[in-house]
């Protein structure tokens, strides 16, 4: 506990482990198991994305025309599992309040009045809104669009008999050109014009609940679905283009939370955590990428979780305002 927060993890707030120099294997091995290989809501979704790219609708031939029958069957579903993991996680959280505060980051309640800062005037309601009628149809639209490329042979694409290890690492890869992706489109749209008409939808959300990361004005999604188009440079197979989709669709759900993890019968039984992101919310300027790569690091913008990054990051608040 401390003054700012309910519960954080380990401060200094690390990124992942692929930048420590000199290497650390043992620490990079426990990094990679804990969140590619036992439950996780990353491991989740790639289980998710292997079922529907080699079970559920798999990409082929017949998405070769752009019909509304296998169309709908992208819209319906990602709406699907939006409204589960998302439903599934508030209800948890904060329906039957599952586990209390705790693993939670905030101390404060989620904000369950009525505020007229928020569209209908309720938080929830609010960004069930900006994810289910912007969000979700924004999402399918880039993935019929890489599922139209497929079928009509527009895409380089490679299979796990073509090249085993590069199927294995495009998932990590994939997870780290989001980060720089998101990075980037984050910084943009803070730039003052962006951030009053669009960003600043998804910023309403200062505590956030697992419904808000989705939440966005329909050009903030178009910005952040936009690293999908990676596909139609570099060859990848149907699993990775899911994956990259349900890793920004569903893991934005898990990552906005508010808690370190779902916590069940005294233990910890899945680790969704994102307080890197958390300190976003709070503080604004600061940590507008991701604990995967260090971008806010290299480029001066990294809030580590401390009372000295916080002071410094509010003085430069203060200096962006008056300018």
């Amino acid at each position: 506990m401390s003054r700012e927060w309910f519960f954080h993890p380990a401060l200094p707030v690390a990124y992942a482990p692929y930048w420590l120099w000199p290497p650390r294997p043992i620490s990079f091995a426990r990094w990679v198991f804990q969140n590619w290989l036992q439950v996780s809501d990353r491991s989740i979704y790639v289980l998710i994305a292997f079922t529907v790219a080699y079970w559920q609708q798999p990409f082929g031939p017949g998405q070769a025309g752009l019909e509304v029958g296998w169309i709908a069957e992208v819209l319906i579903r990602n709406l699907v599992l939006l409204g589960a993991v998302a439903g599934i996680l508030h209800v948890w959280f904060y329906g039957i309040d599952g586990q209390g505060k705790r693993l939670k980051f905030d101390p404060r309640p989620y904000n369950k009045r009525k505020n007229a800062l928020f569209k209908f005037g309720y938080q929830t309601w609010d960004n069930m809104f900006y994810s289910l009628v912007s969000g979700v149809p924004i999402a399918s639209a880039f993935e019929v669009l890489i599922r139209w490329f497929y079928a009509n042979d527009l895409l380089n694409t490679v299979t796990f008999a073509d090249s085993w290890l590069w199927f294995v690492l495009a998932f990590p890869f994939l997870a780290l050109f989001q980060s720089l992706h998101f990075y980037v489109i984050h910084r943009i749209i803070h730039w003052p014009p962006l951030y009053k008409h669009v960003h600043s939808v998804h910023h309403r959300n200062v505590n956030t609940g697992p419904w808000s990361g989705m939440s966005m004005h329909p050009v903030e999604h178009v910005f952040y679905f936009s690293s999908m188009l990676v596909f139609l440079i570099l060859p990848f197979a149907p699993v990775h283009v899911l994956f990259l989709l349900y890793w920004q669709m569903l893991g934005a759900a898990s990552s906005h939370s508010g808690y370190e993890a779902v916590w069940v019968k005294d233990k910890s039984r899945l680790l969704i955590g994102a307080f890197f992101h958390q300190l976003h919310h709070r503080y604004y300027e600061c940590n507008y990428g991701n604990s995967e790569m260090p971008w806010d690091k290299w480029f001066g913008s990294f809030h580590d979780g401390s009372e000295e990054a916080t002071r410094i990051t509010r003085d430069r608040k203060r200096k962006m305002h008056a300018r």
